[in-house]
């Protein structure tokens, strides 16, 4: 007969691991519905961390080649950057609005030709009428909310406003945390050990450094290709060149398929026009652009300072793409250089791994069994201890980088 004693020992254990499991599953439920309710600020607030420490280092200059303090020097990079886009707003909105006025209407007369387009297509090629038997149709009051023009219009001006109130509101907070940000490092660094305390600061002068780079770099790059697009679009006789050419420059921000997406509405536009020949064109005109972005501007503006796998960009789209939305997606790049700025000053270092040899990386892909990496030690029982890193100097920008990686230019 069972001891009654083990019986109610078992009963209790089992109790006690019911209650953790209820509670750990309604702690993930909680953490999970917090985590929903705040995604939107937390996105907004590291929308302005990436900013800042994009900005910091014009601040940095400013300060050490004029000596202007960090209170007088950070208003002036903020309002630069404020004027800078005031300007492009100024000069490119009334282009942009009536290229985009006079495209909207063309527009109708576009769906129709695609629509046309595709069911030739269809009965020309029947294996591919599956795929294009959804009819493309364009309804006004579908595009307006379905409530009318005016309707469409009044949400339209609040979607503005909100945009405004948002924008201005994260110029102030980059505007404060620019001013005087001592005090939000101080806090953070405070909490880690003085032992490690100098691979997070190393690690922190590299983020800031790269971010400073890409972000004045993808700006100036997504301008000149905008500007290179909308030539060459209008040489080739596109009536809404300049249009095409400001979707292309945003579009570049997107790590690699971005610059092929821009270019997908004017080639879509002269095929809904049976014109084959400014289809290619336009195509053409996205390929030299490219190669004058890849080896001349992107270099030239890059350097060696950020250096970036492309299927690792990639992935960081989709993945930052399906947390954040449209914000993700072009956050792709600095998010991509944080992680791996954190990953090898902050993890290799700190549990002291060794950089894997070029010769083991390839024997690994070739599928072949080598011998031991050098420098790494028999330790007891035939295992293997790994040689720790030497620290590297002073945060040096580009410190630890993984070897093995082809040099790419992140837009």
């Amino acid at each position: 007969m069972p001891d009654p004693d083990l019986i109610s020992v078992s009963s209790k254990a089992l109790l006690r691991v019911l209650l953790w499991v209820v509670a750990v599953v309604f702690g993930l439920l909680l953490l999970a519905q917090f985590a929903g309710a705040v995604a939107t600020p937390l996105v907004f607030i590291l929308l302005a961390t990436v900013l800042v420490m994009g900005l910091n280092p014009l601040v940095v200059w400013l300060e050490a080649r004029f000596r202007l303090p960090r209170r007088v020097g950070a208003p002036l990079v903020v309002l630069g950057l404020l004027f800078f886009l005031l300007g492009f707003i100024t000069v490119a909105v009334p282009l942009f609005v009536a290229q985009g006025v006079k495209f909207a209407q063309t527009l109708p007369g576009v769906m129709d030709n695609l629509q046309a387009l595709s069911a030739d297509l269809a009965r020309r090629y029947p294996l591919l009428q599956p795929l294009l038997q959804g009819r493309v149709s364009l309804d006004p009051g579908q595009l307006l909310g379905g409530s009318g023009l005016m309707s469409g219009l009044v949400g339209l001006a609040g979607n503005i406003v909100a945009l405004l109130a948002s924008a201005a509101l994260l110029f102030i907070l980059v505007l404060f945390m620019l001013m005087n940000p001592e005090p939000l490092l101080k806090g953070p660094l405070s909490g880690i050990t003085p032992h490690h305390r100098p691979t997070v600061e190393r690690a922190l002068i590299r983020i800031g450094s790269q971010l400073g780079t890409w972000m004045l770099g993808a700006l100036g790059v997504s301008l000149a290709v905008g500007l290179l697009v909308g030539l060459g679009l209008h040489l080739l006789g596109f009536e809404n060149a300049f249009l095409f050419g400001m979707v292309a420059g945003f579009a570049n921000l997107i790590p690699y398929i971005g610059p092929w997406l821009g270019i997908l509405l004017p080639i879509l536009v002269a095929l809904s026009e049976g014109a084959w020949l400014p289809a290619l064109g336009a195509g053409g005109v996205m390929l030299v652009v490219q190669q004058v972005d890849n080896y001349l501007l992107s270099p030239a503006v890059y350097s060696r300072t950020i250096r970036l796998h492309p299927a690792s960009l990639l992935m960081g789209a989709l993945i930052f793409g399906s947390l954040m939305g449209l914000v993700g997606v072009f956050l792709a790049v600095p998010l991509s250089i944080i992680l791996k700025a954190l990953y090898e000053e902050v993890y290799l270092t700190t549990l002291s791994r060794p950089e894997v040899a070029d010769e083991r990386v390839a024997q690994v892909v070739a599928g072949q069994e080598g011998e031991a990496d050098e420098g790494v030690d028999g330790g007891k029982n035939g295992e293997l201890e790994p040689t720790p890193i030497p620290p590297r100097p002073g945060g040096a920008v580009g410190a630890g980088k993984v070897r093995g990686d082809p040099p790419a230019s992140p837009r």
